[in-house]
């Protein structure tokens, strides 16, 4: 796992950085759609995977946009729910969407862990101010 020099060298690399990943929401059968993020590395856990412990790193998640046709989703399902409702229900509580999102982050974290591949975990999803004005200001 990164010690505290580490995690600061690469979130001072992630600073200026987004990224892109396709994520399916619901199902993994369901339709794959972009979303944009940007993320920092803030400590590590221990945690149990297949009966032994790890040491996971932990990442807190900015959504900064995701594709156009979900935000007319999003402002269907959400039209009476304010940003933070929105997160709870649609990115924190959907497994398939954070198991992806998970699965995009390890392999950006890859080239700087020196391990078999890193481990991730959530510890907090938000999203943008802009993305949010953008779901609520959609016209349906």
């Amino acid at each position: 796992m990164f010690n505290e020099k580490e995690r600061r060298d690469i979130n001072r690399y992630l600073s200026n950085q987004t990224f892109t990943c396709s994520i399916p929401f619901f199902t993994p059968d369901s339709p794959r759609y972009k979303i944009e993020y940007r993320f920092n590395v803030v400590g590590e856990k221990r945690m149990m995977s297949v009966g032994e412990y790890y040491m996971y790193e932990m990442v807190d998640i900015e959504i900064i946009d995701i594709e156009e046709n979900y935000k007319s989703y999003f402002k269907i399902m959400g039209r009476d729910f304010n940003k933070e409702t929105i997160i709870n229900v649609f990115f924190k509580k959907e497994y398939i969407f954070k198991v992806n999102l998970d699965q995009c982050i390890s392999e950006e974290l890859i080239y700087f862990h020196t391990g078999d591949y890193p481990r991730i975990v959530i510890n907090e999803i938000t999203m943008s101010d802009e993305l949010y004005e953008n779901i609520k200001g959609k016209e349906i």
